[in-house]
């Protein structure tokens, strides 16, 4: 896939530097051994990576102690990027991931903007003009077309996090309390009943109506009828 896009720090310790996305993956790092290095002390030495997935960028943290934000949230497991997207690692560096106009000449990481060069006029033709070409770009929806994503709500006491795996669980699914409090009331009642039935057998064949009811059985079957 051959990509246009890149990332652009806007604060941090070099403003203003660029990062060409022209391969497939880039680990991001204050250690010197990423593909973008960036020293800076809310940095870990492996904090991301950008790769991609499916028609796109996606990008990943890689359990940094700082933490990886798109947009204001902090990252869970992998991100669709698109144009315009706000990147931050930690507090102190921010990154505009964007897609530029094509500069065969642009180096990989470039601290200055792509030099521009002025057209070179034609001479004017007096025959039948020519079609001018098309110059119109295909919106970015025809490049980057991310699967719809179940709709979560956030549960009770849960952060807002951005990514694919959200601690919340689907609209219209709620936690089943009622059925295991019944379930818990019914079991209870039917251990009562069997311990019922056990201590009646057991009076009965151990003939215990005496010692344990006296008063009740001379009371039911006269006086006299239990010593």
């Amino acid at each position: 896939m051959s990509s246009n896009y890149q990332l652009v720090m806007t604060s941090g310790p070099n403003p203003g530097q660029i990062f060409v996305l022209d391969g497939t993956e880039f680990s991001i790092g204050r250690d010197i051994n990423n593909d973008f290095v960036i020293n800076d002390t809310e940095m870990s030495r492996k904090h991301a990576k950008i790769y991609i997935y499916g028609q796109g960028f996606v990008i990943e943290d890689l359990g940094s102690t700082n933490g990886t934000f798109v947009n204001g949230q902090r990252l869970v497991g992998i991100h669709q990027l698109v144009s315009g997207d706000s990147i931050a690692f930690g507090e102190n560096v921010n990154c505009t991931f964007e897609e530029p106009v094509l500069d065969p000449d642009a180096t990989r990481v470039s601290a200055q903007p792509p030099s521009y060069s002025p057209p070179v006029s034609q001479p004017p033709s007096y025959g039948t003009p020519a079609p001018t070409p098309s110059t119109a770009v295909p919106p970015l929806e025809t490049f980057i077309s991310a699967p719809p994503a179940q709709q979560y709500v956030s549960a009770p006491g849960q952060p807002s996090y951005s990514g694919e795996v959200p601690a919340a669980y689907p609209v219209g699914e709620k936690p089943k309390k009622k059925s295991k409090v019944f379930l818990i009331i019914l079991i209870l009642f039917l251990l009562f009943i069997c311990g019922c039935i056990v201590f009646w057998i057991v009076v009965d064949s151990m003939n215990l109506y005496c010692d344990l009811f006296p008063g009740l059985m001379n009371a039911i079957f006269g006086s006299g009828s239990c010593p």
